[in-house]
């Protein structure tokens, strides 16, 4: 207890702690970051040529088909999809986010609140793996929590710059992530609550509305930007009517309780809801925002782990003002000798509380802490070291795993960047085909969605059109990443067209379906 106190009262033991909190979430973000621990199966690949081939010149949605907000395609062309460099620009946005959230924290429930919110994202399992990944999640989650701090302050100050610069950072989540919409409707939802529970007070309409317009504005600003520049009516068919065609997979929703598994302490505002409620406007906000996020979680067809970012910042402001205000509210009452059934009530919550907190961060840091030790090279960049020698930069690959593409920094024929399992219009092997002939393409991954019955036939065209299967054994092991079992990679089938298996001597193996 003079521990805790002494930590959080004392002026450089802060600034100490803090920067503790922020050299450890740097050094799990930035250490090795070219050898990802975890990835989102083939999403940050695709993510990842998508740029590349936007740096070559190719148009969104019209030559290229995408179905996701382009703000983060544009920012990784100019990198020319570099995987490391954005990797690194994915973790240093989070890393400022974090930094931003504790100061927000701080001002809201002083020092340990500050301590509390920094360790919790800082340790995220969930939102650690797409920090070190280039994440359209991971980005659009750090814009979101960058608007936090600047809409409490507008909650406290009445200041409207500072809604302006809130909304215009949920713009740009939302331009990354249409995730960022629905924050943005969690924002306007809490502020008519507001206005409905002042009403007694007279609050004045006028100026509700006037913020609620506001805010929505500067939210659509970088959206009608980007919509003047790529054409509205592609940029919605892409990013809006593609994904109204996925099919609801209850099991997916495991997601939601397994992000909290990995977050105990996030689940400590949300069971003490009402609670918080009562705290303040700060805290209520920030319920209102996480529970339209997780009601959307739920409804929609599909959710996956990386999706539950999204609610890390909010949870986390929430978790460090819960277990503040419990600490301030023990000490409150651990002098009052007349009330000893309270105390002793007190004190368990307080050990309570203690252990979820722990407990959930050494779950959280522990796994974080295996895949940065366990993670070998990754199996996609040995692949692609070798496919590299073999072929030029104006060669084309089609690969099951875009990261592969990425790794080798090669093209890949623009209706062929995403081979996800769940795109629409579905894949076809009659597309597949047309591609490999119409790019010649030189190197064929066969892997992921390649195995399905639907497409397994290409391998046999393949043959047909002049490839042959490399050996095994001149591409070596493949490894997969640390938590590879959750992720179920086949180790990928190389095919090669045969001028460039006779010109390196490549050892083939017959293929035989």
């Amino acid at each position: 207890m003079k521990l805790l106190e002494n930590l959080t009262t004392d002026r450089r033991k802060v600034l100490a702690v803090a920067v503790i909190i922020i050299a450890a979430a740097a050094f799990l973000r930035f250490y090795n970051i070219g050898w990802s621990f975890s990835n989102n199966g083939v999403d940050e690949g695709i993510m990842l040529e998508r740029a590349r081939m936007v740096s070559e010149g190719y148009d969104l949605y019209t030559e290229l088909p995408c179905d996701q907000a382009p703000l983060v395609f544009l920012i990784g062309s100019v990198f020319s999809g570099d995987v490391v460099a954005l990797r690194l620009l994915t973790a240093a946005l989070s890393l400022v986010a974090i930094a931003a959230c504790m100061l927000a924290s701080k001002k809201q429930m002083g020092n340990l609140a500050m301590m509390v919110t920094g360790i919790l994202l800082a340790v995220d399992f969930a939102l650690l793996r797409e920090s070190r990944l280039f994440s359209l999640d991971g980005i659009s989650t750090s814009f979101l929590a960058l608007s936090l701090p600047l809409f409490l302050h507008y909650l406290r100050h009445g200041s409207r710059i500072a809604l302006v610069s809130a909304g215009l950072l949920v713009g740009l989540s939302t331009a990354s992530k249409l995730f960022g919409g629905v924050a943005l409707l969690g924002m306007l939802l809490f502020m008519l609550i507001e206005y409905w529970r002042s009403r007694d007070e007279k609050k004045k309409l006028t100026r509700t509305i006037t913020d609620l317009v506001v805010l929505t504005a500067a939210a659509a600003l970088p959206l009608a930007v980007l919509l003047s520049v790529l054409g509205p009516s592609e940029m919605l068919n892409g990013m809006v009517l593609d994904q109204g065609h996925r099919a609801f997979d209850l099991a997916m929703k495991l997601s939601i309780p397994a992000f909290f598994g990995l977050n105990l302490a996030y689940a400590l505002p949300l069971l003490y809801a009402r609670r918080m409620w009562a705290h303040s406007k700060e805290a209520r906000l920030l319920l209102v925002l996480t529970v339209v996020l997780l009601a959307d979680f739920i409804v929609q067809p599909l959710v996956f782990l990386h999706h539950m970012v999204l609610v890390s910042p909010g949870l986390a402001l929430l978790s460090g003002m819960f277990i503040a205000d419990m600490y301030e509210t023990r000490k409150g009452t651990i002098t009052q000798d007349d009330k000893l059934i309270m105390r002793k009530k007190m004190m368990s919550e307080s050990i309570a509380f203690k252990a979820v907190l722990l407990v959930g961060i050494l779950v959280s840091a522990g796994l974080a802490s295996y895949g940065l030790a366990a993670q070998g090279k990754p199996g996609q960049l040995v692949y692609a070291e070798k496919i590299a020698s073999w072929t030029t930069q104006d060669d084309w690959i089609i690969s099951g795993d875009p990261l592969i593409t990425s790794y080798a920094e090669r093209l890949t024929p623009p209706n062929m960047v995403n081979v996800g399992t769940r795109v629409y219009p579905e894949l076809t092997l009659e597309e597949v085909e047309a591609a490999i002939i119409e790019y010649n393409v030189a190197v064929f991954l066969f892997n992921y969605r390649f195995f399905e019955s639907d497409l397994y036939g290409v391998s046999l065209f393949l043959v047909d059109h002049g490839y042959s299967r490399v050996s095994p054994s001149v591409m070596g092991e493949w490894t997969d990443s640390a938590f590879g079992f959750f992720e179920n990679v086949n180790t990928p089938w190389v095919f090669v067209r045969n001028d460039i298996a006779e010109a390196f001597d490549l050892p083939t193996v017959a293929w035989i379906i």
